[in-house]
């Protein structure tokens, strides 16, 4: 009798537990793949959304586990594991970009790593990834697990999730020195400058297992960037009988770069869900280089005449350059549980070599600011 009214129990706990969950799915009127249905699987449910449409889902769900969410059109899919709470309303966009179709989550709060669902007469969210339902009666608790998922997997399943190809972005302040030799006229100038310097790269993110201690990550990395740098250099020609000559160059340069490289994440595991390290980058850069010079020449003629001219002349050129290289270092913080990683902006440091090639100067530039990353 005993385990008849047990059976009884579990079964109304089930039944309390079981809830309707709803789903609207967006997708924007665009003129990309506008022509071409989505097939949205909820579930192993099949729903068709058209461009410039929405599409809602009723679902029947006991939050044993996650969602399955898959859109499907021709050439691409897009899948998300939905980890839905009681009582939340979700809503998605969908569509088609540059990359292929896309799916995110754009409204409803989802549980999260570390926290666990507690259903005690009314429904509510407290604590730890793998879903507790429980109810509660004149003060005694009875509670059973429904499924039993070892966390370290469950992160593990994030990490794949939030990691494959991320985008990383930068913004720098940048410090220069420009180094030209003047063989002609057997001497040397030297200048200064700053500007601002913008990057945007790409790295396959893989963060390695959960462990204690030192753990370590590298990637491929390909970018591209480019400089916005000011630096005057000024310097003076002894003509002897000629009298002299004062020359001030200013020079707007725009470095343009492609960036090849390797990146390697050195740092450790704060918990199952959050590694914090280090990111070094080491690239090669091969550059075009725009500039716009603006030279002011004063010649000063000797004795009898004592007299000077000042002239002043402003030339556009490029350059093409194979040999460029730098690294980068920044801090890097990445969470299973960030839609985007890493949203808070991180420091960076750049270093970065141009060497003179034939009749272009030496280049070198020392730049610090923030880094990001997104998907």
């Amino acid at each position: 009798m005993k385990k008849i009214l047990y059976l009884l129990l579990m079964c109304s706990v089930v039944a309390h537990a079981q809830q309707e969950v709803a789903i609207k799915f967006i997708r924007p009127s665009k003129l990309a793949g506008s022509a071409a249905k989505i097939r949205i699987f909820v579930d192993d449910n099949e729903y068709v959304i058209k461009n410039g449409s929405e599409v809602t889902v009723l679902l029947s769900h006991d939050y044993s586990k996650p969602i399955q969410i898959l859109c499907k059109a021709p050439g691409g899919k897009a899948s998300y594991n939905l980890k839905a709470i009681p009582n939340e309303k979700y809503t998605f966009e969908t569509g088609f970009e540059f990359k292929g179709i896309y799916l995110k989550l754009i409204e409803g709060r989802e549980l999260g790593v570390g926290e666990t669902l507690q259903i005690m007469d009314s429904s509510q969210v407290n604590g730890n990834n793998n879903p507790t339902f429980k109810i509660q009666r004149k003060g005694e608790a009875v509670g059973f697990n429904i499924e039993q998922v070892d966390p370290s997997e469950s992160i593990r399943q994030e990490w794949l999730a939030r990691g494959g190809k991320v985008k990383n972005e930068s913004v720098l302040l940048t410090g220069t020195y420009f180094g030209l030799d003047l063989k002609d006229f057997n001497t040397s100038v030297d200048g200064y400058g700053g500007g601002v310097s913008l990057s945007t790269n790409w790295i396959s993110l893989k963060i390695p297992e959960y462990k204690t201690g030192i753990s370590t990550w590298n990637s491929f990395t390909y970018g591209w960037g480019i400089d916005m740098i000011l630096y005057q250099y000024k310097f003076d020609l002894d003509l002897g009988d000629g009298g002299s000559t004062n020359m001030s160059i200013l020079n707007l340069s725009y470095p343009i770069a492609a960036n090849l490289g390797w990146t390697v994440g050195l740092g450790k595991f704060l918990n199952e869900g959050n590694w914090k390290g280090v990111a070094l980058t080491f690239k090669y850069r091969p550059s075009i280089t725009l500039n716009v010079v603006s030279t002011t020449t004063t010649l000063n003629l000797p004795p009898p005449l004592n007299t000077s001219e000042t002239t002043y002349n402003s030339d556009t050129n490029a350059s093409i350059n194979f040999g460029g290289f730098g690294f980068d270092f920044e801090f890097s913080n990445f969470s299973a549980t960030m839609d985007k990683l890493a949203p808070k902006p991180k420091t960076k440091l750049s270093f970065f070599v141009l060497p003179p090639v034939d009749d272009t100067p030496l280049f070198i530039s020392i730049s610090i600011g923030v880094s990001w990353y997104s998907k």
